[in-house]
């Protein structure tokens, strides 16, 4: 079952992405984490449907997923938060944003709001957060979405963010969109315009600001970040993922690689990876109408019961051989043969003893190899030993003596 419930309902919100009105609209809620710390996210869709709850990536917020939203909110309960530090939620009065704060937000906001089981999607930092939260609650994740996130990101790209996120604090809101399209040429100005309304806060003096936590641009110390779980860890969390997992990659990221996506999915238990076309990192609006496909294509197979798709073909079926119907006939001529050729089983017993000899003196001749070599000596010299088995096993039934 994909279907998870709530009840909720506050005054909708018109908003704006691609230059044009969106025909869906959402929802601004908060809720609480912990003993204060107040989190806020946007709700898309009916109340009774199937409920997504996404997280997404460093620096920005749920509003990144409003693309999705709009093309989706007719079929699925969406819920995009806002995690903490970021957006309209409050930032942590300890400077806690270690990945382990992050799950233990996302389960007290699915005990505020009363899910028993729901669909998890996480965007790149938010990625890593929801592959860990599934870790620890497999239970309560039906189907896991990640975007544009491995458990290996690529250098380049993570010094970009770093780059764009950690420039000027204070400009003019138009000297951010001018940066912002030189981040990401893909889009258009109205939707970065549109995009950088929710990542941006106005200021007294007359400036723009990021909403973001501005401990994360003071540099090493300021805040706590990470996971204290290592890489060799984080790749064996992704493939012990429990439910069916969709990796979506953007065609044209600088963050997670063709060689790192492929590897993670063929290690998991149920992963399917899609490749996005005309998509960079940040692929539910570089490309949200082929993101939307994705997502959606994968939700339907899970819940009809068609992922993760047979990846084996079946075993042939074991050859027969039919028993002539002269076997007796033949088993006289075989007992008066070897009467007249009382020799022939000498022969086949001395072959073996000697394939024997050959194997050991050649697995003790290779005692010096390393374990692996080991191994190819003793399945080379066993080769002799099996067909020569086989033969006398063969005559053996020929003769009825087997």
């Amino acid at each position: 079952m994909l279907l998870s419930r709530a009840r909720g309902g506050c005054p909708r919100r018109e908003s704006v992405a691609e230059g044009r009105p969106l025909t869906a609209t959402y929802r601004e809620r908060t809720t609480t984490a912990g003993a204060d710390l107040q989190l806020a996210y946007q709700e898309w869709g009916p109340d009774d449907a199937p409920v997504i709850l996404a997280l997404h990536g460093f620096g920005v917020s749920g509003h990144m997923f409003d693309e999705f939203g709009q093309r989706a909110a007719d079929r699925f309960r969406l819920l995009n938060l806002d995690q903490r530090g970021h957006g309209d939620s409050q930032w942590a009065p300890d400077g806690d944003y270690t990945r382990e704060s992050f799950v233990a937000d996302v389960e007290a906001v699915r005990v505020a709001l009363g899910l028993e089981r729901f669909i998890l999607m996480g965007h790149s930092m938010g990625g890593l957060n929801a592959v860990e939260y599934t870790y620890r609650h497999p239970e309560r994740v039906s189907a896991l979405i990640l975007v544009d996130v491995g458990p290996e990101a690529a250098r380049e790209g993570v010094d970009n963010i770093m780059r764009f996120t950690r420039g000027p604090d204070e400009l003019d809101f138009d000297e951010f969109v001018a940066n912002a399209m030189r981040f990401n040429t893909r889009r258009t100005e109205e939707n970065i315009r549109e995009r950088m309304r929710h990542r941006l806060k106005p200021l007294e003096n007359g400036k723009w600001t990021w909403k973001f936590d501005k401990r994360f641009r003071e540099g090493e110390g300021a805040v706590r970040v990470g996971s204290e779980v290592g890489s060799d860890e984080l790749w064996q969390r992704f493939r012990e993922l429990a439910p069916p997992v969709l990796l979506l990659r953007g065609e044209q990221s600088d963050i997670l690689s063709q060689e790192v996506a492929e590897r993670v999915v063929a290690e998991m238990g149920a992963g399917r990876l899609v490749v996005v076309p005309a998509a960079g990192h940040s692929v539910p609006g570089d490309n949200p109408d082929d993101f939307t496909a994705a997502v959606t294509a994968f939700l339907d197979d899970v819940e009809a019961g068609r992922f993760p798709e047979p990846d084996v073909e079946p075993e042939p079926e074991p050859a027969s051989f039919p028993i002539p119907e002269d076997i007796e006939d033949r088993r006289r001529e075989w007992r008066d043969r070897d009467r007249r050729f009382p020799w022939l089983p000498l022969i086949a017993g001395a072959a073996v003893a000697g394939a024997v000899l050959l194997a050991l003196g050649a697995l003790f001749s290779s005692s010096s190899r390393g374990g692996g070599a080991r191994r190819r000596v003793r399945e080379q010299a066993a080769r002799p030993v099996r067909a020569a088995r086989r033969r006398v096993r063969g005559r053996r039934r020929r003769s009825g003596r087997a």
